[in-house]
């Protein structure tokens, strides 16, 4: 028996080895692929982090420029297609940010697709809405200065941004105790007064049925005043008057108002790779000042 089992342990000499030759080979032959799996892996997330920081330099542009937008600057364009002045921010993430602010839509086509009407061509025939804006109370002067012997109203209107406002008095002026100029709806009080909410803001409207518009002679000025709550003067407000004749339309005030189109384009300032956002801002539900959220935010657009 003791010589058998001698034989035995004789017979495995070597076995070991191969064992270790074997996996010796199966792991030069994975090592090489796992490595370069690897370096693949890090080369990645590296240029992911590099992109990544183009995006936040890019989106810091975007950001910049809604706070200028929210605040109203008054380098903001006023003209259809214009742009703000060029700026750029010199390092963000290791990247120079250019910014560019194009207004896209202008007064006139808010109105337009507002109330769904023309703005109008006869120039001298302007109805002029000036705004007298105060915290609780509004008031639109309209003053006709047309070459016709009279023009009657077919409504004015007033819309804040915001959606929590309500008109509490559409004829404030009836409680003025001597009206400087006759309130609209003291001498044409048969008006149809609606309220809705509007993108992002309310709108107030007063209309008037075709036997009871109110008149208006040459260089004549009326107002129209009312109240609302909550007592404060909203970030934006935009007030208009619609006229009789088909060739007039719409005759908006002058107000600093536009939606725009926001360009952020992010330069390595070491290997002069760009990332370029477009933004699209539009207003929140609610008022306030810091009231603009993206509608639509595009990276490297094509």
């Amino acid at each position: 028996m003791k010589n058998v089992l001698k034989k035995l342990v004789r017979d495995e000499e070597g076995q070991a080895f191969i064992l270790v030759l074997i996996f010796l080979l199966v792991g030069g032959l994975i090592i090489g692929p796992l490595l370069g799996y690897m370096g693949t892996g890090l080369l990645a997330g590296q240029m992911h982090e590099e992109k990544m920081e183009g995006l936040y330099a890019a989106d810091a542009g975007i950001e910049d420029a809604l706070y200028k937008i929210m605040t109203n600057d008054p380098d903001l364009p006023t003209v259809l297609g214009a742009s703000y002045p060029p700026y750029f921010i010199a390092d963000v993430n290791g990247h120079r940010v250019d910014v560019e602010i194009v207004l896209e839509e202008d007064v006139d086509q808010f109105l337009i697709e507002l109330l769904g009407g023309d703005a109008g061509v006869h120039d001298e025939w302007t109805l002029i809405v000036d705004i007298d804006l105060e915290p609780g109370e509004y008031t639109m002067s309209v003053t006709y200065s047309g070459a016709a012997a009279n023009k009657k109203i077919d409504g004015v209107g007033a819309w804040f941004r915001g959606t929590d406002y309500v008109c509490t008095n559409d004829s404030a002026g009836e409680a003025l105790v001597v009206p400087v100029i006759p309130d609209m709806n003291d001498d044409y009080p048969n008006d149809i007064f609606t309220t809705e909410e509007y993108r992002g803001g309310t709108v107030f409207k007063w209309s008037w049925t075709a036997a009871d518009r109110p008149v208006f002679q040459p260089d004549e000025t009326r107002t129209q005043t009312f109240t609302y709550i909550p007592e404060e003067i909203p970030a934006l407000a935009v007030a208009w008057v619609e006229v009789g004749s088909e060739d007039v339309g719409t005759v908006p005030t002058s107000v600093t108002f536009g939606t725009y189109k926001v360009i952020a384009t992010a330069t390595d300032i070491a290997t002069g790779e760009q990332t370029v956002v477009v933004a699209y801002p539009a207003w929140q539900d609610g008022g306030g000042l810091n009231a603009v959220d993206i509608l639509a935010w595009e990276i490297n657009p094509q």
